[in-house]
């Protein structure tokens, strides 16, 4: 029988814990290593949904991109949300793996994952974060205008919007970065990209992007980092291959558009 520490190995091995940054918090979470893994339910996050589909479904180990444990926690009861979902995993025997910033860096991460879904070619490191490892920077297989990416970023991730900042110029070399990347612009703009697609934006990052010519994309947290699920469950069946492991079908973007 697998155990949950054999499945966590894998991913440790997969995206090695030194990528991660400093202030995260990675790896087996909730539950025992020793415990033996009856299947897997790979999503973004672990929320009370995820928990209750991962125990329908007869998945016993959850693996994550976010924290389920993020900021520290001086107690646990059923009054949070965090309390809830902790007490709900444990009662049910679930534990819980969650890889962040480590698959955000990793080979066939997070950023990696986003290229492929943009279609992008000739992909390399965009050489940001703590340990250069964040961002990609790739081509399209031809010019779009801005318009045309746009809509090309929406259908490829099933965003439900997408936000624009135009910076003048028609979309060939494009830089990704997954969540809440703003901070990377300066990296995509010394890579050459004319156009940065993240999933987290606020209104100054908008203009600073306008006012130095870069075309600035918010798809979105949830579109951006989802592909990673798939990306879990591809990592985990090919080392596992008798083993359950599915991807979340009731997690979804909490964001909505009118």
């Amino acid at each position: 029988m697998i155990q949950v520490k054999q499945v966590l190995q894998c991913m440790e091995q997969a995206a090695p814990y030194e990528l991660a940054e400093s202030w995260d918090n990675i790896g087996l979470l909730v539950g025992d290593p020793e415990a033996p893994v009856e299947g897997v339910l790979c999503a973004l996050d672990i929320t009370e949904a995820v928990i209750e589909e991962a125990a329908e479904r007869g998945c016993n180990l959850i693996v994550a991109h976010h924290p389920v444990i993020f900021t520290s926690i001086s107690r646990v009861t059923a009054d949070t949300v965090t309390g809830r979902i902790l007490i709900s995993m444990i009662r049910k025997g679930i534990s819980g793996i969650c890889m962040h910033t480590n698959m955000d860096c990793a080979p066939a991460g997070v950023n990696d994952l986003l290229a492929a879904s943009l279609g992008l070619t000739d992909v390399e490191n965009m050489e940001a974060g703590e340990g250069g490892n964040l961002g990609r920077v790739g081509n399209l297989p031809r010019t779009m205008t801005l318009e045309e990416f746009a809509k090309h970023v929406k259908l490829s991730l099933g965003a439900g919007g997408v936000r624009v900042a135009d910076g003048g110029k028609p979309v060939r070399r494009v830089a990704v970065g997954g969540g809440a990347c703003g901070k990377l612009m300066d990296f995509a703009v010394r890579k050459g990209a004319d156009t940065f697609v993240i999933g987290d934006c606020s209104y100054d990052l908008m203009m600073k992007a306008h006012d130095i010519g870069l075309n600035l994309l918010d798809a979105g947290h949830f579109p951006t980092e989802n592909p990673v699920a798939r990306g879990f469950r591809d990592l985990i069946a090919a080392q596992f291959p008798n083993l359950m492991v599915e991807v979340s079908d009731v997690h979804c973007d909490c964001i909505s558009f009118y």
